[in-house]
């Protein structure tokens, strides 16, 4: 089940969620700056704003912090090795729609929570940052998770989405590359894999698309009914080593 924090202040100044294979990240799921590394704003008044609780009016600062786990990707798929995984070239990978979107929907519809934090809730949450959600740890397909948490936000009312992806995030580095095309996909693992020798590119360049995320986008907005469209799309999906993106994209 989620575990939402709704109101949290941001402490830190700033912290990434990248690795490096030398200095200055080698070894560490990213990092905290050494010197002016406190929040200077953490202070402000200026970022609560009122809600209501149980019918009283507080004061909460505008920033929520929300811990949800996907499905995982790797123990669907037992017999698939790490670098298929990892270059999304697995089918179990791509068989939990359903269950991803209503863990991300669960944790984000405030009508689900308690009458009495539920007003608060859908009052300070108005926009969802994420990074490669279900892509991480468990190495789920980067393509397939970015268009689930695409979808499930979509439900949401009054809800956009601000989606980073990192050329080389700690617990699978290389892999949210794929959810670009082309040359930004090449030039992502590039990053990713700067100065490393071949037997630690697990991620290929050979797994790049030649469309990426914004062909996607480019192509829904033409469409009625986007959201409907793509979850249709995406619930037939085919399987390896055809691409979520390239197989959505031939369907739709």
């Amino acid at each position: 089940s989620p575990s939402p924090s709704p109101g949290p202040r941001r402490y830190m100044s700033d912290i990434s969620g990248l690795s490096t294979l030398g200095p200055p990240l080698f070894g560490m799921c990213g990092a905290i700056k050494q010197k002016n590394w406190l929040n200077g704003g953490i202070m402000s008044m200026e970022d609560q704003q009122q809600v209501s609780v149980l019918g009283r009016t507080v004061s909460m600062y505008q920033s929520s912090f929300v811990a949800v786990a996907s499905t995982c990707s790797s123990c669907r798929s037992p017999s698939c090795s790490v670098v298929d995984l990892v270059n999304n070239n697995c089918a179990g990978q791509r068989h939990h729609l359903n269950e991803d979107i209503g863990k991300w929907f669960g944790a984000y519809e405030s009508s689900l929570y308690h009458t009495a934090a539920s007003a608060a809730f859908r009052a300070v949450v108005q926009r969802i940052g994420t990074g490669p959600w279900g892509a991480g740890e468990w190495r789920g397909d980067s393509q397939q998770f970015f268009l689930a948490v695409w979808i499930a936000t979509s439900l949401l009312n009054g809800v956009s989405l601000d989606y980073y992806a990192y050329s080389r995030f700690c617990e699978n580095a290389g892999n949210q590359c794929l959810v670009m095309g082309g040359d930004a996909c090449k030039a992502c693992l590039n990053r990713a894999y700067y100065g490393a020798g071949a037997d630690a590119k697990l991620v290929s360049a050979a797994s790049c698309d030649r469309r990426g995320v914004q062909d996607v986008v480019q192509h829904l907005l033409g469409h009625s009914g986007p959201v409907g469209d793509l979850y249709s799309a995406l619930i037939r999906v085919g399987e390896p080593p055809t691409s979520v993106f390239e197989s959505v994209l031939g369907s739709l």
